[in-house]
């Protein structure tokens, strides 16, 4: 059986989507793909942007724990 040249086209670009940023940094970071957490993340980082995602605010210091004496 002959192929058509527009079939195989057809072919090779089936499931080459781009991914974007987030996608590669989410699955960068949990293991196992796909999952509860890492789909949540997804969003999440979708949602706040790839440059936002991931990154922690620096809060004032000391101020918010407080030492134990003995």
């Amino acid at each position: 059986m002959a192929i058509s040249r527009s079939s195989m086209s057809k072919q090779t670009s089936k499931g080459g989507s781009k991914k974007d940023a987030c996608y590669s940094k989410v699955k960068a970071r949990y293991k196992v793909w796909p999952s509860a957490y890492a789909s949540g993340a997804l969003a999440k980082c979708r949602k706040v942007g790839a440059k936002n995602w991931g990154t922690k605010s620096k809060k004032g210091g000391s101020k918010g724990r407080a030492t134990k004496k003995r």
